[in-house]
């Protein structure tokens, strides 16, 4: 399990997706007032007071990190593991694509201007990074089909 190439990617998968769950992911300054605004999974702040929830965002930060942690575990069933990692990398994908639609809309409720921390490039390192396991967990199906065809 742990000697194979994709545990590692999966393992990086899982790490960089716990440090993007727990870190300010964005920010946004106020355009008229100077007002500096956080995201992180807990929702948009400003100092204490709260601005606005992100649950579906917070929901898939949980849930990648999960499914690849599932995914190490089911080392014997190579399929499953190809179909739960296509399954994270339209997970990530949806991950930009809901970041987007709430920093687009808190920018315009707030009247802000919105920025990105590094932490934000994470998920695309995660999509790489479980896209470079699925071609290997991959060579092993073939390998052990061509194995099962020799004997």
């Amino acid at each position: 399990m742990i000697q194979r190439i994709q545990t590692l990617y999966l393992l990086l998968v899982l790490i960089l997706s716990g440090i993007t769950l727990f870190s300010v992911q964005a920010g946004f300054v106020g355009n008229a007032d100077a007002i500096h605004y956080v995201l992180n999974y807990k929702g948009i702040f400003s100092g204490v007071n709260y601005v606005q929830n992100v649950w579906a965002l917070s929901a898939l930060c949980v849930l990648i990190p999960i499914i690849a942690l599932i995914t190490i575990f089911l080392y014997k069933k190579r399929i499953l593991q190809i179909r739960l990692s296509i399954i994270n990398s339209v997970l990530l994908a949806g991950y930009y694509g809901l970041l987007f639609i709430y920093l687009w809309q808190a920018g315009n409720v707030l009247n802000a201007d919105w920025y990105l921390n590094i932490v934000t490039a994470f998920p695309l390192i995660n999509i790489i990074l479980t896209f470079l396991a699925i071609r290997a967990i991959g060579k092993d199906e073939a390998l052990i089909k061509s194995l099962n065809r020799l004997r």
